[in-house]
């Protein structure tokens, strides 16, 4: 039994590498097997990718490249772990690692997975399945190293500029047209659900909302760094606004986010990109704006107040 439960770990430890950027010394060893060596292989050939890249796939280095993630989904498509249909096989997980994997946990990763594929456009598979693996493989890795607690990693304000980064890499993954994302920035910012999905997006991604706790308020104080108001003054007011915005439990989470969480945060964040207008302005997304023709002048908006609408909903 003792030599079953080993081989039942060193066996986690190899699937947790599937995308991960550096390997552990156990996963490179169980890596080196002949089914995934060869899933691997084939798979670049039929992708027509670099053979050269394999040195790379090799050494378990999968970055988020348009090749690596096909390829991600061609092995997951191979070893039975991902359909284009079905998503990704949770159900196989529990199977083929219980009683290590617990009922919970295959939960766990089913809302994970869920959550994360929800901010991907539904007709990328390659996008899909390369986030649905790279999300199994940071829960398994928590689960094969639980006998250490993580440290919580502290809250890293980001700069406008990156924020405005988050934003457009947001409407790339959910394939938004650019002329959308060229409305938005005029101050354009309708109650649909492309905006709603893209607000929630940048808001995840940013590390000032979940879907489970909402607004992140100690980090969105942190971020914003609003003039003059303690810590306890904003989150009092935040709280306030948001319990005034609640929204029904039956309403879908990027609802939820753009309705309560940017309708209270807008004013904070506007003041935030304003006091930031010197590098949000070099922007691509705003220069793009900026060099667009003019028709009228006696109507023309100044660059930064129509961008501000937009900005104000992020982070």
């Amino acid at each position: 039994m003792g030599r079953d439960h080993r081989s039942m770990l060193l066996s986690l430890c190899a699937f947790a590498a599937i995308v991960a950027y550096q390997p552990l010394p156990a996963e490179a060893n169980i890596f080196s097997g002949k089914v995934y060596r060869k899933a691997q292989q084939d798979c670049v050939k039929f992708l027509g990718i670099n053979e050269f890249r394999l040195a790379q796939y090799s050494k378990f280095v999968y970055p988020p490249d348009r090749d690596t993630m096909c390829l991600i989904r061609c092995i997951g498509i191979t070893l039975d772990f991902w359909d284009d249909t079905e998503g990704f096989n949770v159900s196989f997980v529990q199977q083929q690692f219980s009683p290590l994997v617990t009922p919970q946990f295959k939960k766990l990763l089913t809302d994970s997975i869920a959550s994360k594929l929800e901010l991907i456009d539904p007709l990328d598979n390659c996008s899909r399945a390369y986030y649905a693996f790279r999300t199994f493989r940071a829960l398994l890795r928590q689960l094969v190293t639980s006998t250490t607690p993580t440290p919580v990693t502290p809250f890293q304000p980001l700069t406008a500029v990156q924020i405005v980064d988050v934003l457009v890499e947001c409407a790339r993954e959910q394939n938004l047209p650019a002329v959308f994302l060229t409305g938005l920035t005029k101050g354009i910012i309708p109650d649909c659900p492309e905006v709603r999905s893209l607000i929630r997006c940048a808001a995840v991604r940013t590390g000032v909302y979940t879907d489970q706790d909402g607004a992140l308020l100690e980090n969105l104080h942190s971020q914003l760094n609003p003039p003059g108001e303690e810590k306890s003054s904003f989150v009092l007011r935040q709280q306030l606004c948001l319990k005034r915005n609640e929204q029904p439990a039956c309403v879908d989470q990027s609802t939820r986010a753009f309705r309560q969480f940017f309708a209270c945060l807008r004013p904070d964040y506007e003041r935030f990109f304003i006091a930031n207008a010197g590098s949000v302005m070099q922007t691509p997304l705003f220069q793009q704006q900026q060099q667009q023709p003019v028709a009228n002048e006696s109507t023309t908006v100044q660059p930064m107040d129509t961008l501000m609408p937009l900005l104000a909903s992020f982070r």
